[in-house]
């Protein structure tokens, strides 16, 4: 029976297994914003000369309180919501597919997703909640210990917060 047991890999085993089984979904959710992220750089939203957020601000049909708050401080400052939409998007993008602080990675993509489905007007058919929940559930679980550079950094005992 001890020899059976030797068999089974270690990654498919033990307290790993939960994290395991999240590397997919963690794959996927760093992907889709990666590639989020890589479209918009792609179509001009890091150039000065192009108004790609007034455009697409027009489009939206965000609650009143939403209106007044973050999308009246994007129309006055186009060029800098443009940067920092493709960064963040690309970056946290990157960490989430490295495994890198996952539950701060998780926290800031949900946010990010629940920010774009307020300003869509909150839409039924929308692809951010499905996001936004694998985002929270990816952040809960710190699916970056497996595979991930937290788990490097977990077998390496460096005390980081959030992990």
């Amino acid at each position: 029976m001890a020899e059976e047991t030797k068999r089974v890999p270690v990654f498919l085993s033990g307290p790993t297994t939960a994290t395991a089984v999240l590397l997919p979904m963690r794959l996927f959710v760093g992907y889709w914003w990666v590639k989020l992220g890589w479209d918009k750089a792609r179509d001009g939203w890091l150039s000065t000369d192009q108004h790609k957020l007034d455009e697409l601000l027009k489009t939206l049909h965000p609650p009143g309180w939403f209106d007044v708050t973050l999308v009246a401080a994007a129309q006055e400052n186009p060029f800098l919501f443009q940067w920092l939409i493709v960064l963040f998007e690309l970056v946290f993008g990157v960490l989430m597919m490295a495994g890198a602080v996952t539950r701060v990675t998780g926290t800031v993509l949900a946010t990010m997703a629940l920010i774009a489905f307020i300003a869509m007007g909150m839409p039924h058919d929308a692809w951010m909640i499905p996001m936004m929940l694998m985002a929270l559930t990816l952040a809960v679980a710190a699916a970056g210990r497996y595979l991930g550079i937290d788990a490097i950094l977990r077998a390496r005992l460096v005390k980081v917060p959030l992990f």
